[in-house]
């Protein structure tokens, strides 16, 4: 038995215009070959289930037909395993963020930073090392701990953005791999939003449905992994997320199935 709200609108731009793309059973037999994983959480706690993925007529985006409840998906992420996986790779990762924050930081003027969603802290170090004053949020505690043993000279708190003090804005917020995970994706859109301070830019990064290598067969796409990832984008679905609450929305090239998006917030 499923749980969980379900989905009648699509959650990227709110159109009402959706269509069944593949069943639950239909997903389990691709699921059994290549993510397991993720078909045996869903076995394990059927509040994690869904019963079909849906897509959204009007901008392609792709998602479970429900989102489960905050307890079951509190559940699944207290064993996630990629906590593991990302310190193995620290080095790796430290270098990648670091060319990145080189680059971001040429956009914008001030030099308040936060990563929504910072993991063992490798971003926040990576923009302190290029000029920061860096801060992470995270809702894992125990990669929180590790972020403050290897990086312990910028600011973490641990939860998600419902954590971060009223008020605290910074000039350059980054949202990497985030969006996709999250159960009300138009609720964290309008709460980075709410981060970036006037004049200040959004990076954000997101798997993308809508990329020619995943359009035609998208069942065999293994960025559709749900209850990790409950929603999948496309350009369109990213850019009509953005532009309610931000001045303008640059997606950039990417030959990969991934969207990549500066979106920078109006001067008032």
């Amino acid at each position: 038995m499923t749980g969980g709200t379900l989905r009648d609108r699509c959650p990227a731009c709110g159109s009402a215009d959706l269509a069944e793309v593949f069943t639950r059973a239909e997903w389990r037999d691709a699921a059994l070959r290549e993510r397991r994983d993720a078909w045996a959480a869903m076995e394990a706690d059927p509040e994690l289930a869904f019963d079909a993925f849906l897509r959204c007529g009007a901008c392609g985006t792709l998602f479970t037909d429900r989102v489960p409840p905050p307890a079951a998906l509190g559940r699944f992420y207290g064993a996630y395993s990629g906590t593991a996986r990302s310190l193995a790779k620290i080095k790796s990762k430290l270098g990648l963020e670091t060319r990145r924050l080189f680059c971001l930081r040429l956009a914008v003027r001030g030099r308040r930073f936060l990563d929504v969603g910072s993991g063992i802290g490798c971003a926040v170090e990576a923009a302190r090392r290029n000029g920061f004053a860096a801060a992470g949020i995270e809702p894992g505690a125990d990669a929180v701990e590790i972020a403050r043993r290897h990086f312990p000279r910028n600011e973490y708190f641990v939860g998600t953005l419902d954590a971060l003090p009223a008020g605290r804005q910074f000039d350059l917020v980054q949202c990497v791999e985030v969006l996709e995970h999250v159960p009300n994706p138009q609720r964290l859109v309008a709460q980075l939003a709410a981060a970036v301070a006037p004049g200040g830019l959004l990076f954000l990064t997101t798997p993308d449905a809508g990329h020619h290598t995943v359009r035609g067969d998208p069942l065999r796409w293994g960025m559709v992994c749900p209850p990790e990832h409950l929603t999948l984008f496309t350009r369109d679905g990213v850019r009509a997320a953005l532009a309610p609450h931000f001045h303008r929305v640059i997606v950039l090239p990417n030959r990969k199935p991934g969207v990549r998006v500066l979106a920078f917030k109006g001067k008032n």
